[in-house]
């Protein structure tokens, strides 16, 4: 499928130089939101910035984790310590008060608003755009042994999830298909199933006595009743092959011993194209915000990881 989609509203007089390098700046910026991958340890380590959090009177302990596993503060408090680690969906990219423009961490992220809740104390928070599998398990360097709790969402970008992006939602190029394709063709892979594997894993291994709880991801695009986003014609076949994503990272997370959330319903009636969207539609001047969940879909997210029993 081809696109007629220009990035120029000036029409045919439009300098063409300029065109091509707004199209450039946009490819560049949404390969380091979607498509960017940190290459070992030493990033990981960059990416690990603390997550310390003041002390909050209406909490017991008053706060006081950091992001060395220094626990929760004051006498008495019965805060597990809590570390989130994945991709840009685990960081909050797309819910705004960024604390990085690195990682695209967010205040509003699923991560902050659990470190809110007065059982929780948020220890370590390494998270960042673009994380695929091997990532999150160098990430897993920065959780604290000692952690009884982690969050994880991780896979997406395994799959080309900016691939996909690119070619079937931002130009729409010929591509698109393929792009799904092998994106699928990767979901049903052996070695997919064993590098999610190797992610709980690693985890459970760092911190022997914490619960690892792997979120999923929601289905981005509202269908109507016959199936169809009327904006984008690729959205079905994309939400499609987010449904096997998610079944194929279920099926590996709950063989390994972790626990996994399904998002699905929540997010139901809530995506690009709804009369109340919770994910964040294509938006030229701010592509570090596209196809992520906004600020209202954190709180979904966060809403459905507490249903998980901690203890």
């Amino acid at each position: 499928m081809t696109s007629n989609m220009r990035l120029d509203a000036a029409g045919p007089s439009f300098p063409a130089r300029r065109a091509a390098l707004v199209a450039a700046a946009v490819l560049a910026a949404l390969g380091l939101l979607l498509g960017s991958t940190l290459t070992g340890p030493a990033d990981a380590a960059h990416a690990a910035v603390s997550a310390a959090k003041p002390d909050k009177p209406g909490k017991p302990g008053g706060g006081g984790g950091n992001g060395g596993g220094g626990g929760s503060g004051g006498g008495g408090s019965t805060e597990l310590e809590y570390a989130a680690v994945g991709d840009s969906f685990a960081a909050g990219a797309g819910g705004g008060s960024y604390l990085d423009t690195t990682c695209y961490r967010s205040s509003k992220s699923y991560p902050k608003l659990l470190d809110g809740d007065a059982d929780k104390v948020l220890v370590a928070f390494p998270a960042c755009s673009g994380a695929d599998t091997s990532d999150v398990i160098a990430q897993a360097a920065s959780v604290p042994t000692t952690a009884k709790v982690i969050t994880v969402t991780v896979g997406g970008n395994d799959v080309g999830f900016a691939d996909v992006m690119q070619n079937c939602f931002v130009f729409v190029t010929s591509s698109c298909a393929s792009k799904i394709a092998a994106g699928a063709a990767i979901v049903d892979s052996q070695e997919f199933a064993d590098d999610i594997a190797l992610v709980v894993t690693t985890l459970r291994q760092r911190a022997p006595d914490a619960k690892v709880i792997v979120a999923g991801y929601p289905l981005l695009f509202w269908e109507n009743g016959s199936g169809v986003n009327p904006k984008y014609a690729w959205a079905d076949e994309v939400n499609d092959e987010t449904v096997a994503l998610n079944d194929r990272i279920q099926g590996v997370v709950e063989v390994n011993g972790g626990v996994f959330v399904d998002v699905e319903d929540d997010f139901d009636g809530h995506g690009i194209g709804s009369s109340d969207p919770w994910i964040n539609d294509r938006n030229w001047l701010s592509l570090s915000t596209s196809f992520h969940p906004n600020a209202t879909g954190y709180l979904a997210y966060a809403a459905a990881i507490r249903e998980v029993p901690l203890q």
